[in-house]
């Protein structure tokens, strides 16, 4: 065997200076941009692909395949998709939309209540936040339900699962910074990105009825701009910013999802003081228990500081624990998520597997919902079931989050909570950030 001495060493690695770095950037810009294109092709944006009949049936009520042939050929006025081959009929999401309209199955929000703003939250990256909200969004939107996602992480992962570039296709004015920012500009000029509403930020994605609003680098400026405002401005209460802007788009939707970043901060404290229920990512291992010990001290001490600084108590309608990257078979997941549920009983009983069709899915910006089901499963060597327990999984996480939200709207009143905005600001409020 070859010793080191007969390897060919590599050049000595050189230093690093600014003109490097910026050089660097370029770079690592271009070599995204190769990625996101490859994962895309033929196209420069995600297109959702088109479901086969047997598989949009649980989104029509569960009906049976003749059910739904017999209901299209009584009424050609219904979408009657695409046949592209004598057993094989397809839909788009549009059409899917429009038959359950026509069904009268849309499980929109009840009349008279309000949108319901769930925030996926945990200070910790590598737990998951993104790809529940994600998988969420779309479940939810392929069950009828109209979806507005928030990238509120300037590192944009949920921005980029949507296909889109933050740093080179979104410009900073089109995510939620310029409300951070405030109407007027630190020299007492008018802001010139401000608009007055999050509707200009809005964007359509590749799924109809699921918009984004988008992030990208440029919204970890927003924690500077917070910041000088509450130095700047007289009875300033930053907490409340994010929920006034949403108040300006969210009649439009029936679940606004909050992708948050892993970090306790003005923008985060935002995303909690707006959200009306919280789902927290966990993974079952120790160092995720001790971040999760850390997330509760610190969201009860942002809540105290708003109670008191409100003057009313701000209650969540629900804040449950999502076990999330749980492996089945290993005894210590086993073990550490059986501590869990016992220590915290609001935990969803399903789970989200850690599988390893998730991982191959990453690098090709998917979803599981976004790939072609049987052609998917065919990739599986060995165990065609793998994909199937990875989308039953999901689906079973997926569907116990939305019977949650279902179950608030159940026990709402008619009439929607108007929460007061107390008239002075008081110290320690800053002091939680």
């Amino acid at each position: 065997m070859a010793d080191d001495s007969d390897k060919v060493a590599r050049a000595p690695f050189g230093r690093l200076a600014l003109e490097d770095l910026e050089a660097l950037s370029g770079k690592a810009q271009g070599l995204i941009e190769a990625a996101r294109d490859a994962a895309v092709e033929p196209h420069r944006r995600k297109v959702l692909r088109r479901f086969v009949a047997t598989e949009i049936l649980p989104y029509l009520g569960n009906i049976s395949i003749d059910t739904l042939y017999r209901r299209l050929k009584k009424d050609e006025q219904l979408p009657q998709g695409t046949q592209v081959s004598a057993r094989r009929r397809e839909f788009s999401l549009e059409e899917i939309h429009q038959l359950q309209r026509a069904f009268g199955i849309t499980p929109r929000r009840p009349e008279g209540k309000r949108s319901l703003i769930l925030s996926i939250c945990n200070f910790k990256g590598g737990v998951a936040k993104t790809t529940t909200t994600a998988h969420l969004a779309q479940y939810l939107c392929l069950h009828g339900y109209r979806v507005l996602a928030v990238d509120l992480d300037a590192q944009a992962s949920l921005t980029q699962t949507f296909g889109i570039l933050p740093h080179t296709e979104v410009a900073s004015s089109h995510t939620a910074r310029p409300f951070f920012e405030g109407p007027m500009a630190p020299d007492g000029q008018p802001n010139p990105e401000w608009t007055g509403t999050l509707a200009s930020a809005i964007q359509k994605t590749h799924w109809d009825q699921l918009d984004l609003i988008p992030s990208n680098l440029g919204l970890y400026g927003a924690e500077f701009s917070i910041a000088a405002r509450i130095r700047g401005e007289e009875n300033f209460l930053f907490y409340r910013i994010l929920a006034e802007a949403l108040d300006t788009v969210k009649d439009d939707y029936d679940v606004v999802l909050l992708d948050t970043a892993p970090s306790l901060s003005f923008v985060n404290s935002n995303a909690l003081y707006a959200a009306d229920a919280l789902v927290i990512t966990l993974p079952p291992a120790f160092l995720d228990l001790q971040s999760a010990s850390l997330f509760y001290e610190l969201i009860a001490d942002v809540v105290r500081t708003i109670n008191q600084v409100q003057g009313e108590q701000k209650t969540f309608d629900f804040g449950a624990v999502l076990l999330t990257r749980f492996k089945p078979s290993d005894a210590i997941h086993q073990k550490i998520s059986s501590w869990i549920r016992s220590f915290l009983s609001d935990t969803f009983t399903h789970a989200m597997l850690q599988t390893v069709v998730l991982e191959k899915l990453g690098p090709r910006l998917l979803t599981l919902y976004e790939v072609d089901h049987a052609e998917e499963s065919a990739k599986y060597e060995g165990d065609r079931r793998a994909f199937e327990r990875a989308l039953e999984a999901m689906n079973d996480v997926n569907g116990e989050i939305a019977q949650a939200i279902r179950s608030v709207w159940e026990r709402q009143s008619t009439e929607q909570s108007v929460r007061a905005p107390k008239v002075e600001m008081t110290e320690a409020l800053t002091a939680v950030n």
